[in-house]
C-alpha cells in the first residue's frame, strides 16, 4: 500500500519533500491514486467540467471547427492530456464527427497512466494512441487540450518563516503520524523562482519543475509543428503568496496527510508562470481568460438556449449546469483558460 511504502521511505530518509510525496501518492504504479482508482465522475472523488454538462466540451469543439475552418488544415492531431473517463473527448469527437468537411481527417492520441481509463479509451477509440510521452505524436498540426491536468502534477513549497526561506517537507512525529515541517531549500530554486526576497512571514511560493519541463516540451512541439493548445484550470496570475493545495475525497476537502493515495491532491496553477514560458520562446499569440468569459465569449449562452428549446423540462438542470460553469461563485473566475495558436 501507498502508505507502507512513505513510511519506510521517511524511515529511510527522515522526511520527504513535497513533490516527492505527492509523486508517491498520486503516481505511484501499483496503488498511486492516479493510477488505479476510478477518481472522476458522480461515484467518484470529483467532478470535472466535462462531467458536468456536455456544453463544455461543445463549446470546445466548435472552437476547433472555427479553428481548423481558418487556417485550412486537412490533417491534424487532437490530443488530450489526462483525459480520465473521456467524457469530454467524447463531446468534442461528437460534434467534430457532425460537422467536419469530409475532406478533413484527424487521429486521437492521449497522455493517460490510470490502467483503467486507457482500457476503456481503448474501447471506445481502437485507433486511439497512447503515449507517455509529450513529444511522441506524429509530426503534423496538433491540437492540444488540457483539462485539470497540471494542477496534479507535483509541486514544491516554499515558506517565509522569521525572514528565512524553507521548503515544505512530510515527517513522521512522535507517534509515526505524518506532519508538515520545514527544512533548508535544495539548492536549484533559484532556477525556478527569483523573489523570495519579496515574501513576508509565513507567505509561500508554489512552482513546479515537472510543470514546466511538460509545458516547454509541449510547446516545443506545437513550434515544430503548429497548432493550438488549450488550457483549463484552476489557477492564479497574480502570485496568491499563500498554500493552494488542498486534498478531495468523495468531492469533499479532506486532510492533506490522511489516507495518501486514495484522496486527491491538487493545487493552483501558476498561468503567469506559463506565460513567463511563452514569451521566452517568443510566442505572442496567445490570451489568458477565465473560464467564464471564454464560454461566454464562444457561445455557449445560445448553445443552453437550444438545448432548452430541444427540451423544455430540462431547462432548470441546464440553468444550473450553466451556472456552475460559468458564475463567480462556482467555476466561472476560479478556472482560467490558457489558448496558445502557435
Amino acid at each position: 500500500m501507498i502508505q507502507d511504502k512513505i513510511y519506510d521511505a521517511l524511515k529511510e530518509s527522515a522526511f520527504l519533500y513535497l513533490d516527492d510525496f505527492m509523486n508517491i501518492s498520486l503516481r505511484d504504479e501499483e496503488h498511486g491514486y492516479y493510477t488505479s482508482n476510478k477518481a472522476i465522475g458522480k461515484d467518484g472523488d470529483f467532478v470535472t467540467a466535462p462531467e458536468i454538462s456536455q456544453m463544455f466540451g461543445e463549446i470546445i469543439a466548435v472552437k476547433i471547427l472555427n479553428l481548423i475552418h481558418a487556417r485550412n488544415i486537412k490533417k491534424f492531431n487532437l490530443i488530450e492530456l489526462g483525459p480520465g473517463r473521456g467524457a469530454l473527448i467524447n463531446d468534442i469527437t461528437r460534434v467534430l464527427n457532425a460537422l467536419l468537411d469530409e475532406d478533413v481527417e484527424y487521429t486521437i492520441h492521449f497522455n493517460e497512466i490510470n490502467k483503467f481509463y486507457i482500457q476503456n479509451l481503448k474501447n471506445t477509440y481502437p485507433n486511439c494512441k497512447i503515449h507517455k510521452n509529450f513529444n511522441s505524436y506524429p509530426n503534423e498540426f496538433s491540437i492540444i487540450i488540457a483539462n485539470e491536468f497540471f494542477d496534479a502534477i507535483p509541486t514544491r513549497q516554499l515558506v517565509s518563516r522569521n525572514g528565512n526561506i524553507y521548503e515544505t517537507v512530510i515527517k513522521l512525529d512522535k507517534k509515526d503520524s505524518l506532519k508538515f515541517d520545514f527544512i533548508k531549500p535544495r539548492k536549484d530554486i533559484s532556477k525556478f523562482v527569483n523573489n523570495t526576497q519579496d515574501l513576508k512571514h509565513l507567505e509561500v511560493i508554489e512552482f513546479s519543475p515537472e510543470t514546466n519541463s511538460i509545458f516547454r516540451e509541449l510547446i516545443n512541439f506545437l513550434l515544430m509543428n503548429n497548432g493550438f493548445f488549450l488550457l483549463i484550470d484552476y489557477g492564479y496570475i497574480n502570485l496568491p503568496k499563500i498554500s493552494t493545495l488542498q486534498s478531495i475525497k468523495s468531492n469533499k476537502k479532506t486532510d492533506f496527510l490522511d489516507n495518501p493515495g486514495n484522496q486527491d491532491i491538487t493545487y493552483h496553477v501558476d498561468f503567469n508562470n506559463l506565460q513567463n514560458i511563452l514569451e521566452e520562446n517568443k510566442i505572442d499569440d496567445f490570451i489568458i481568460n477565465t473560464q467564464s468569459n471564454f464560454l461566454r465569449q464562444n457561445g455557449i449562452l445560445d448553445r443552453a438556449n437550444i438545448l432548452i428549446k430541444k427540451n423544455p423540462k430540462k431547462e432548470k438542470q441546464i440553468n444550473e449546469q450553466l451556472a456552475i460553469l460559468t458564475k463567480r461563485e462556482y467555476m466561472g473566475n476560479l478556472f482560467k483558460v490558457l489558448e496558445i495558436n502557435i
